[in-house]
């Protein structure tokens, strides 16, 4: 006896209606996977990634050519995602720029950016935070000037991640430069993230960024 024969009238009547109901027909288009707006090593951001990738992924309306600026006045071309979305933009540059395919460096700003990347890190973070997921202390620059709060990351866990990046990160203090009385962290110095006065101006990530050494590096 078939499983449907074995069902009274009364079942099979109740079980095409759960069916065919609205709630159960809409269903599978909420499971439709979206775009993640997760960045690591892999994957449409892997080392042999391209351009038309992250078209695949995020869509042509939504990854787009641009010129974008870069320390010292460095103006590079990169593949950018959702650009006129501050939230949601995500810039990658190339080593083969012709045919725009692998990444060179990747980088989210903003520090309400959602993009999340390894170890689920965001924008935002207190170094402190940074510092754990490091696994010991690191370098950042002094403030006031160009490459201000450039995060030294070698010899932690974020010098390099599986997939063959390494990790970067700018953090960024309330009002920009620090008080008189720390004006000794301004300008080209290194600062210990768990210098105890460099903690009390709350120091947050504002850029991240996910670097591969360039082909054939040694």
């Amino acid at each position: 006896m078939t499983y449907k024969s074995a069902m009274n009238r009364p079942a099979l009547t109740i079980l095409l209606a759960l069916l065919t109901s609205p709630a159960l027909a809409q269903q599978p288009k909420s499971q439709i996977p979206q775009p993640r707006y997760i960045v690591e090593c892999r994957a449409q951001f892997g080392p042999n990634a391209t351009h038309e990738d992250l078209v695949k992924v995020y869509g042509a309306k939504n990854v787009t050519i641009e010129e974008v600026s870069r320390a010292e006045g460095e103006v590079v071309v990169a593949s950018v995602i959702f650009a006129k979305i501050p939230t949601h933009r995500l810039e990658v540059e190339w080593f083969d720029e012709e045919k725009r395919a692998r990444p060179s460096t990747i980088t989210v700003f903003g520090e309400k950016n959602r993009w999340i990347g390894p170890f689920g890190i965001t924008n935002g973070m207190t170094i402190q935070r940074i510092e754990q997921i490091a696994g010991k202390p690191f370098k950042i620059n002094g403030f006031a000037f160009d490459v201000a709060g450039k995060g030294h990351f070698e010899g932690t866990k974020l010098e390099k991640l599986a997939g063959g990046c390494s990790f970067g990160a700018h953090f960024e203090i309330d009002g920009g430069q620090p008080p008189e009385h720390l004006k000794h962290f301004i300008g080209e110095v290194e600062i210990a993230s768990n210098d105890k006065d460099l903690l009390t101006l709350r120091p947050r990530m504002w850029i991240f960024t996910l670097s591969y050494p360039p082909p054939n590096a040694d």
